[in-house]
This record gives C-alpha cells, structure tokens and sequence, in this order.
C-alpha cells in the first residue's frame, strides 16, 4: 500500500489526513497549532504526529510517498513568504521538514486556498475540471487558481489572491490588507454584514432592524424570506463576485469557478445572483464558464496539500 499525508496548517489546529494516491482519505485527525517562539515547533508537532499515527497502523515508512502542506500564507516553490497568522518569516518548508525526517519522500507546500482549490479540482469536482479558480468566501474571501491541474502560485506566492482585488468603488470600507475597496470587503461575511449595517444607517427599512448583532446567514435567511434590503445586499454581493470573476476569467479562462466557504452555504440564492451579473458582465467568448459549490468542506485543503505531492 501507498500512502500521501496531506496537512493543513491554520492558525487554530492543524489538520491531517492519510490518504490515498486515488485521494480517498483513510483516517484524518488533528493537532493544535503551537504558536509559541514564532510557530517554530509547529513542522516537529507534524513529524510526531504523523510518527506516532504511523506507529500505530504498522505503515512502513517506505510506503509514504508524500507529505503535502498548505500554509495560510504567500508560498512559491514550497518556500512561505512570511505568515503573520503562524509567526513565520521566509520559511522552506520543503528544506526544513525533510531535516526532521529520516526517510525519503516527495515534500511539498502551497498557499492554504490554492491546496483547497487543488483538493476541489482532484476530488470534489465530478466533470472532471483540470482548470478551476476557486472563491473561498469566509470572514475574509480568498482564492486559488489552478490550471492543468497545477497551482499558480506566481513570482511572489500572491497567486489566487482574488479578496484582494480592487472591486469596490462605493462603500471603501477598510480591508486587513490596509487598502479599500478590495472583493475581500464587500463580499466575505464580514462584508455582507458592513453593507447591511451601511444601508441601515441610512435608514433603509429591514426586518434585521431588531437584532441586536446582525449575522451574514441573517442577511441570507431574511433574503429568502423576501426582506427587501436583504435582496438588496445579496444581489450587490452577487455583483462585486461576478465583476471578479469575469476579470479573472478573461485573465486565465477557466473551465469553472467554485464557491467554498461559509457564505457559500447560502446556496442558489447567491450562486443565482452571481451568474444573473456574471452573463452581463463576461467576455462573449467565457460567458458560459460554470459556477459550482465546492463540496469538500474542511477536508478540501488536506486532500489538495497530498495533490500536491504527485504533481
């Protein structure tokens, strides 16, 4: 038997999934994330705990083909560059982890989105995408592009960073980034909270009005029960997700767009609004570029980090 590791490294715990080369996941289990003197155990906690899992299971280390890492943070040619949310600065993952090992097998890194996109394209997706961007629409929005089953990391690690473009030219609400009008602010679940609270201050009438800390799946359940500015908000968000999308499709022409993340649970009546916007919005020639949702939920990344070791 063969056998990938794929690990997801977030800012809480980190994830970690034995699986196969067919991407079936054999077991899955998770350690916390030590922050402490920079995130500088966190790649030894890896190597325990994938040690003592495979202790446990007699796998012999022959059989492990790969370990893949996505990392919250720019990485390009398996080397992190800086990731505030770990405490890393410049950081080879590749080079640093084969150091902790005493055993050959393919390492490999990537950015956190462009793995979870990797894991939709590989095993999420049922049509056989090999050219996919992927929208993760959390509290913040992020991205991957992937094309002939590869990650587009670019010159910086900056590849797929879509929440980053500049999309918005009416609420210039603050972005993480330190800019305004990035995609990250108008259509995350922060984003489609500030665009309600902005509406409300204005004095626009909602059914939201009496809660005391509006949620996004408020705005969403109060949209599908016909509350006028609710419409109002999924329909703008709709909009600044279509207007990115039909950027980035003219840029790199993708077969199809998936939607991950929180927001993405809203289902169809985000999924409609966007591709109502995205048919006006298209280039002719990628006007018909599908709109999915993504289907892997948490174990997207894992399944992408093992990917990334057999290509």
């Amino acid at each position: 038997m063969e056998y990938l590791f794929g690990v997801d490294i977030g800012g809480t715990t980190v994830k970690i999934g034995c699986i196969t080369k067919e991407g079936k996941i054999i077991d899955k289990f998770e350690i916390k994330t030590n922050k402490e003197d920079n995130g500088s155990k966190i790649l030894s906690d890896v190597k325990d705990a994938i040690y003592s899992y495979i202790s446990e299971k007699n796998i012999n280390k022959s059989e492990i083909k790969g370990i893949g890492f996505g990392v919250p943070g720019p990485v390009c040619n398996n080397v992190v560059n800086g990731c505030v949310n770990l405490g890393w600065g410049v950081l080879d993952v590749k080079e640093e982890f084969s150091k902790l090992i005493d055993f050959d097998t393919n390492i490999s890194a990537a950015n956190d989105a462009n793995v979870a996109a990797l894991g939709e394209m590989w095993v999420g997706n049922k049509e056989n995408f090999k050219n996919v961007i992927m929208m993760t629409l959390g509290t913040g929005v992020g991205g991957g592009i992937i094309l002939n089953s590869k990650c587009v990391d670019g010159v910086n690690g900056a590849g797929g960073e879509i929440g980053h473009i500049h999309i918005d030219h009416k609420h210039n609400f603050h972005c993480n980034c330190g800019l305004t009008g990035c995609l990250e602010t108008v259509a995350s679940a922060t984003g489609v909270v500030n665009i309600t609270k902005e509406y409300l201050a204005n004095g626009e009438k909602s059914s939201l009005q009496g809660l005391n800390e509006i949620t996004c799946k408020d705005v969403f359940d109060a949209a599908k029960n016909n509350d006028e500015l609710a419409l109002k908000v999924v329909d703008e968000v709709g909009y600044y997700i279509a207007l990115a999308a039909s950027i980035l499709a003219a840029t790199v022409d993708p077969e199809a767009f998936i939607i991950g993340g929180g927001v993405s649970k809203a289902g169809p009546i985000l999924t409609d609004a966007i591709n109502k916007y995205y048919k006006q919005l298209a280039f002719k020639a990628v006007k018909n570029t599908k709109f999915v949702l993504a289907t892997l939920g948490n174990d997207g990344g894992m399944l992408g980090a093992a990917y990334l070791t057999l290509c």
